[in-house]
């Protein structure tokens, strides 16, 4: 059969536009004759909605397109995702006492229902309902297994599709039914047993760095599991972005046909962009898809998506210029994304501000060709200090007091001149900084979108070199990228707050940013294995072991001393995370909804404090190189 793979741009609540969006490719799969399109899970209403799944009118309103979609279905065979708050024309009770919703897969030709040995109606119900990371589909919907009992039916039978006189048996899953090898329920065996002539599953499935791998080991378990029995797969994934409020997620696309071996066929690109491509499950092409560059092509796609979605009125996006590394990084991002027109680059320097990052500022904007606004912001701060003092706090005030000042004035001016400008703050804050507190509430920590929240300083300096070798000349400020080599760093410029005399930041980038992602990826890193590989020693045999060489951590002691800051720091900083903006989700542990924090007392581990001992009681014993 010849497939269209309808890789849709789905927007989260805009059901017309989506509905525009599937007709327009419907048109052309029908100009290249395929038997079959195929679009995303949710592809009607989108996928991240929060709880306005519980608004039964809105619902209703999504289900009423199926009607729409099914009448363009004239000569072709139609399967999309959305909502429903029935199946098989029947409405149900959960388990809650409310009406039943049921994350679907419809399926339709020549506008009718595509049947089943068992049912007339065109619908598949997802049978696996995930609630990890940003997932909390059980809050909204009542998975397949449970309806299975309710109406006494298999609902993983396969459609009986016929065209040109051939009945093809079409199995369909719903996203996380295709990561069934974590459950006792498989969809893809009970397409095998029933002998399903090809299998087809619809997505909404964020990218995060190496989800491409995850997916294909999932179809390739299958093939371990059932050799020579899996039928042809097609993967269809949502493309662009959908946000949850808190963590902003994108979708590289990536819809594929994989053969009965699970060697990619033929597919759409995997640029976060829309497609309609049209394969054909008797093709033997094998054409493998290799991009480059996709951490840059996400932040990309977030930062266009969420200025198109939430501010369509498009306004001008402020960003303070520090001339420092993430701040140049944000300002190339915005400036690709949006056209440098709309891009306003604010510099406030003060007395510990460097030459070099302030000429840092100024070029970057010339070469970005965004507009540059730069004052000295020294007289706001001797007005703040003489305030404090008729409010009778009279000097001297802490290091940390005045650095902060500093801080929340920059937020202050910044809050200003949006007003002024109808203008967008941006966040630049990275994931490192951000975990650690390193930042001022009400200062650096305001604006509407943070980019590079989910990017630690050395992915960051990747991403400089990157943006360099696409405009092909010097944007981001070589003295500000790092050199990098067997387990040591080196800067020409050290990142630095530049709120105080010969301030440098306080994170060990290398090791920091190794121990962040540990610390904050699903299931979670727990921290008692670092300490034991510490005291094993297997830990320095690691390129992040030598970054602890470096920074001098195979000393116990200051090995010890670090970690407890480490922790303390994160746990003590998340009163200023669940205040900070959205973030572009592009790891497996983003702060936001990705991984979920509470403000809880710190506290460690029995098995911690063990390891703790055992580490510094090796040193004192003078065992410092068996450590």
């Amino acid at each position: 059969m010849k497939i269209a793979l309808g890789q849709l741009n789905v927007q989260s609540g805009n059901i017309a536009g989506n509905i525009e969006s599937m007709k327009v490719m419907i048109q052309e799969a029908k100009k290249e004759k395929a038997d079959i399109i195929v679009f995303p899970e949710m592809a009607v209403s989108g996928y991240f909605l929060q709880d306005k799944w519980t608004d039964s009118e809105f619902i209703s309103f999504c289900e009423s397109q199926n009607e729409t979609i099914k009448s363009l279905s004239d000569g072709i065979g139609i399967i999309w995702g959305n909502v429903s708050l029935m199946y098989g024309g029947q409405k149900f009770t959960g388990h809650d006492g409310r009406p039943s919703r049921f994350n679907s897969a419809f399926f339709a030709f020549d506008q009718q229902w595509v049947s089943r040995p068992n049912s007339a109606w065109g619908q598949y119900v997802k049978h696996l309902l995930p609630d990890y990371r940003v997932f909390d589909d059980t809050r909204f919907f009542i998975d397949g297994i449970t309806l299975s009992q309710w109406t006494n039916e298999d609902v993983c039978e396969p459609f009986e599709f016929e065209k040109d006189g051939q009945t093809y048996k079409v199995s369909l899953q719903v996203c996380e039914d295709l990561w069934d090898n974590d459950y006792s329920f498989s969809p893809t065996q009970k397409a095998i047993e029933y002998q399903s002539d090809l299998i087809i599953n619809i997505s909404s499935s964020p990218w995060t760095r190496n989800k491409e791998f995850s997916r294909i080991k999932q179809l390739v378990k299958h093939h371990n599991k059932f050799p020579g029995k899996v039928p042809p797969f097609i993967y269809v994934n949502a493309a662009g972005m959908q946000n949850n409020g808190k963590t902003v997620v994108v979708f590289d696309g990536n819809s594929t046909l994989y053969d009965r071996k699970g060697v990619r066929v033929d597919g759409c690109n995997d640029r976060f962009e829309s497609e309609c491509k049209i394969v054909d499950t008797y093709d033997e092409i094998k054409n493998e898809l290799v991009t480059e560059n996709k951490l840059l092509l996400a932040l990309l796609c977030g930062i266009k998506e969420f200025d198109q979605q939430v501010f369509p009125f498009k306004p001008n996006w402020l960003i303070g210029v520090s001339g420092g590394m993430d701040s140049s990084i944000s300002a190339a991002l915005l400036s690709m994304a949006l056209g440098s027109q709309r891009i306003i680059g604010i510099n406030m320097s003060t007395r510990y501000n460097a030459e070099i990052t302030k000429d840092n500022a100024r070029i970057l904007c010339e070469r970005l060709g965004i507009r540059y606004v730069a004052s000295n912001i020294e007289a706001m701060i001797d007005a703040t200090l003489l305030t404090m003092k008729n409010f009778g706090y009279p000097e001297p005030y802490a290091s940390l007091t005045v650095e902060n000042i500093q801080a929340r004035l920059r937020g202050n001016c910044l809050s200003t001149i949006s007003s002024i400008e109808n203008a967008i703050i941006v966040n630049n804050s990275n994931k490192v900084e951000t975990a650690l507190g390193y930042c001022t509430l009400y200062g650096d920590t305001i604006g509407a979108l943070a980019p590079l929240g989910d990017c630690t300083k050395l992915q960051l300096a990747q991403l400089g070199r990157e943006i360099n070798e696409y405009f092909d000349k010097e944007i981001i400020p070589k003295n500000l990228l790092p050199v990098v080599g067997d387990g040591e760093i080196s800067w020409q410029f050290a990142p630095s707050a530049e709120l105080k005399d010969a301030q440098v930041d306080p994170m060990k980038w290398g090791y920091h940013d190794w121990l962040i992602q540990k610390l904050t990826e699903y299931p979670g890193f727990q921290v008692e294995k670092l300490m034991e590989e510490y005291l094993s020693g297997a830990i320095f045999e690691t390129e992040t072991g030598r970054f602890m060489k470096f920074y001098g951590l195979d000393d116990p002691i200051e090995f010890i001393d670090d970690l407890l800051w480490v922790l303390n720091s994160l746990q003590n900083s998340v009163f200023k995370r669940i205040q900070m903006p959205p973030i572009i989700m592009v790891s497996r542990g983003s702060f936001g909804q990705d991984y979920r924090e509470s403000q809880v007392r710190f506290q460690l581990s029995e098995k911690f404090d063990i390891l703790k001992k055992q580490i510094l009681e090796s040193y004192l014993k003078g065992d410092k190189d068996a450590v």
